[in-house]
């Protein structure tokens, strides 16, 4: 009895990319893909609680796989369009949702790229950590002396009168 089908990190990567320009919807995708639903919803649950997302050059290498391909399908349907327009042939209706769905997923690829952003948080050493709070423990005690200087001064420093009122 055969297990689980294995996918590649680039097959995730790329059922990423497809779910981004889908919308989000499972059903649409893993259809396009020819994924079972389930295993998408799966990648796209762990996706979205761990933060886990397929790796930046996957996915841009999806998103081009995808970019060249749905740009050459739009491409196609616009000569098909224009050549049934000229032959003055029946509605291009089909044609035209084609191309504009195609238009519209190849905008939003193009900006899935610029969305991947990696994040890498260093915390300071504990050398570091104990001089940024000794320099803190020392600019308050010199803050404190410099204020008793001030305070002491402002108590031997004759009072201002109050300005006239008018």
């Amino acid at each position: 009895m055969a297990g689980r089908p294995q996918y590649t990190d680039q097959a995730k990567a790329a059922a990423f990319a497809a779910l981004e320009v889908n919308d989000g919807n499972v059903k649409r995708t893993a259809r396009d893909l020819g994924l079972p639903v389930s295993t998408l919803r799966r990648w796209r649950d762990d996706w979205e609680k761990s933060k886990n997302l397929p790796a930046a050059e996957d996915l841009i290498q999806a998103t081009g796989d995808f970019l060249e391909d749905a740009e050459r399908v739009r491409n196609l349907a616009l000569t098909k369009m224009e050549a049934k327009l000229h032959n003055g042939e029946g509605t291009v209706a089909q044609i035209a949702t084609v191309m504009g769905i195609l238009d519209d997923k190849i905008a939003r690829a193009k900006g899935l790229a610029d969305r991947v952003t990696e994040h890498k948080i260093t915390l300071p050493s504990r050398d570091e950590i104990v001089a940024a709070l000794s320099g803190l423990q020392q600019g308050a005690i010199e803050a404190a002396a410099a204020r008793d200087e001030v305070i002491v001064e402002a108590e031997l420093a004759e009072p201002m009168g109050l300005p006239a009122a008018d």
